[in-house]
Parts: C-alpha cells; sequence; structure tokens
C-alpha cells in the first residue's frame, strides 16, 4: 500500500477559512531518503469549523454535535511517516459529542491529555488508559465543557505482525477482537504520549538526517513492549464497567434524534427512568439538560441544510429554520449565533465560498 492510499491520509485541504494552517505542509520527496526509505509528510492545522477538522482524516467517518455555546477552536497536527504508521494530535476547546468509525486495516491506540475527563463509550479515560480502536470499529465520545486533547498512534496490521517483540498473547492488539476497547496499560499509555510528542515535534522540525520509516517502526516496536510489559506485572486490565447514568444517556441520545417534538414520555420509555433521572444523567455525565441537547440537535441539522445547500437554491434561511422547528426567525438567528459564534448567514456564505472554485495548499 503506498502512502497516497493509506486510511487515515489528510484530505486535499483548501484556502476556505475554515482550517487554518499553524506550519506548512510538508511532503519529503524521493530524493530526500535513499531508495529503501518512504517519504513522509506532516500538516499543522487550526480550525474555527468542527465540520472542517473533522472531514481532515481520510479513511476515518466522524460526526460531532457542538453542546457548548461560542465558537470552536480546533487544532489537528498530523505527520504520516511512511510503511503504514502515522501519530496525531487533536484538541477541541469545548463540549462535544464525537462519533468515529475507524477504517479497516490498522488498529489505532488513543490517549486523552485533558484537564478534565473524556468518556468513551460511556467510560471515563484516566491518565493510565488507553483506547483500542480496532479495524472498523466505532466509538463514542463525550467530550466536556473544558475541551479535550488526545494523542493517536496509528499501525496498519501487516506492520504491527512483523515485529518481532509482538506476542499472539497480547488480547488487546488483536485486530480480530470485539468493537474498541478501554483499557488501564500505564506503561503503553506513557509510551504512547511521550512518543508521539517527540514525533509530532521532531516531524516539524524535519531534520535533514533522520528516516522517518526506521523512527515509525521503532515507535511501533516501543509500543508494544510497553503494552507487554503492563501485562507481565499484572496492571493491564480492560475496562468494561459502565455506570447506570452512561447507559441512560445513550438510550435518551437516540431517542432524542428520533423525536420530532421533545417528550419526557418518550425519553422515559427509551431508558426505563423517571424525567428526573434523565436529567441528572445529563447534568452527570455532559452538564447540560435533555431539552438543550434537543436543541442542539436541530440547530446542527439545520446549519447542515445551510452548508448543503438542502432545499433547493430557493429555500431561505427562515424557510430551513422553520423547517427544523424554529418559527420565530429573530429567536433562530440569536439561539443559532450564541451555539455556533456565526449568524445562520454567515454560515451560508462561508458555504457558497467553500464550494466555489480555488487553488489547493501545494
Amino acid at each position: 500500500m503506498n502512502d497516497d492510499s493509506a486510511p487515515g491520509k489528510p484530505a486535499a485541504t483548501s484556502e476556505s477559512g475554515a482550517g487554518t494552517p499553524g506550519t506548512e505542509l510538508r511532503a519529503s520527496s524521493k530524493d530526500d531518503y535513499p531508495e529503501n526509505e518512504t517519504a513522509f509528510s506532516c500538516s499543522n492545522m487550526e480550525f474555527d469549523d468542527f465540520d472542517a477538522q473533522s472531514e481532515q482524516l481520510g479513511g476515518h467517518r466522524q460526526e460531532y454535535l457542538k453542546l457548548s455555546t461560542g465558537p470552536f477552536r480546533g487544532r489537528l497536527v498530523s505527520a504520516f511517516l511512511g510503511r503504514g504508521v502515522s501519530v496525531h494530535r487533536e484538541t477541541v476547546n469545548c463540549a462535544m459529542y464525537q462519533r468515529v468509525g475507524f477504517p479497516e486495516g490498522l488498529i489505532e491506540l488513543g490517549v486523552s491529555l485533558g484537564r478534565a475527563p473524556v468518556a468513551v463509550n460511556g467510560i471515563e479515560l484516566g491518565c493510565d488508559d488507553v483506547v483500542v480502536a480496532r479495524p472498523g470499529s466505532e466509538l463514542e465520545l463525550d467530550i466536556p465543557p473544558e475541551g479535550a486533547e488526545y494523542l493517536v498512534l496509528a499501525v496498519e496490521l501487516p506492520v504491527l505482525k512483523s515485529l518481532d517483540c509482538m506476542d499472539s498473547g497480547l488480547e488487546l492488539l488483536d485486530p480480530h477482537g470485539r468493537g474498541t476497547s478501554m483499557a488501564r496499560a500505564a506503561c503503553l499509555a506513557s509510551a504512547i504520549e511521550t512518543g508521539v510528542r517527540t514525533m509530532l515535534r521532531t516531524c516539524a522540525q524535519a531534520p535533514a538526517a533522520w528516516r522517518p520509516q526506521d523512527a515509525a517502526r521503532a515507535l511501533a516496536a516501543e509500543s508494544v513492549a510497553a503494552l507487554q510489559l503492563d501485562a507481565s506485572l499484572g496492571i493491564a486490565r480492560e475496562r468494561t464497567r459502565v455506570k447506570r447514568s452512561a447507559a441512560v444517556l445513550a438510550a435518551a441520545r437516540d431517542a432524542l434524534s428520533a423525536m420530532e417534538k421533545f417528550d419526557y414520555a418518550t425519553l422515559s420509555a427509551a431508558t426505563g427512568g423517571s424525567p428526573r433521572s434523565i436529567q441528572l444523567a445529563f447534568a452527570e455525565r455532559i452538564q447540560i439538560t435533555p431539552r438543550r441537547y434537543f436543541r442542539a440537535i436541530r440547530l446542527h441539522r439545520a446549519r447542515h441544510a445551510l452548508l448543503t445547500g438542502a432545499g433547493g437554491r430557493s429555500a431561505t434561511i427562515g424557510d430551513i429554520a422553520a423547517a427544523h422547528g424554529f418559527w420565530n426567525w429573530s429567536l433562530f438567528t440569536q439561539l443559532y449565533r450564541r451555539q455556533f459564534g456565526e449568524a445562520p448567514s454567515e454560515t451560508r456564505a462561508r458555504a457558497k465560498s467553500r464550494n466555489a472554485p480555488r487553488a489547493l495548499h501545494k
């Protein structure tokens, strides 16, 4: 598999204003390295549009729901080292619900570094926890109002299998295992944090003497060795216990997505809990009310319609607002600006600009 078709390769970036390069994209040429080396590329981009940020990792299916009010600020730093290994650092500044579907053919290992805990599939991550995303799996993240920062190491399966230190007994790295796992593995978490940070810093400096292929393989091998150390010390264990409040939130979230009009009776039927218990679960897990979550869903759907031109060219912003349950134009504009940090007309204008012919960063 060559680099251009590798899972996780970033999409082409346009001069749309949604993503601003913090450092210039760098793609090394074949002349930079001997014939047995693989070229690498790195990017460091800031975003004020969460949809634009979610589109950057090719091969991943991503869905964002912004829950905090005010402008979005995010950053995605990626380095593709060649031969099936890449590293990433992603940050967001606000409460989010994020659903991610992972590509086939690789395993991704992630750690959360934020000040407040991120929950993955209802399990809050600690500093010694690692997320193991297997090929084709999905996960759901609840990001707190303080935002989040996470580091990811992605390794293609042939690379993983070729490592001399790879032990078939390491169940966490079994690509045929079930979905996504959360594991308490202190040595592995430390190896990922140190290795990914160092690799991204080195890639940004792009020293002429270094060999990214060797560095990529060494990072993958070090991570496997760290997990083996966790296992040999008896401190590696998978986390599976989900609190009742997390289960209530998940059931209520699905019910809210299907609702046309907010109704506690429907939520109670879906969760098996009283309105008060549902409110407490939302307050504990994501610090907002069920009614406000429902409103955020409708605002996002209206925003999606503005960005995609749903309803045709003749559809006014008022038409789109009414189609999503907002009959008061003034109130819709006020709520929309509070949620996204811009007016509906600004979103539509930016969408038209993004869809116009434009040059690409080279």
